[in-house]
């Protein structure tokens, strides 16, 4: 993968596949995740910078859709595959 921004564009598309899967909306998951609506957002649309979250919110998330850490990082790791954009 050739740049952060990639990281975070694969991350996001798997929270939102996640989220999706779970029949949630963006204002459930910010709640049960106790992260802010803004966050999730930049989160899912691949805006937020790399550096503006981390482990501490992954766990969040995780969590607040009711799957493990693991799980969450799995469906990353398969939306980068998915857009060519693998490790």
């Amino acid at each position: 993968m050739s740049d952060a921004h990639s990281h975070v564009r694969c991350f996001g598309r798997a929270v939102l596949q996640m989220r999706e899967l779970r029949h949630m909306s963006r204002q459930q998951l910010a709640k049960k995740s106790k992260i802010k609506l803004a966050v999730l957002t930049a989160i899912e649309e691949g805006t937020i910078s790399g550096g503006d979250f981390g482990v501490e919110e992954i766990g969040k998330l995780s969590e607040g859709m009711g799957i493990t850490r693991y799980r969450l990082m799995m469906a990353y790791e398969a939306k980068c595959k998915e857009f060519g954009e693998g490790f």
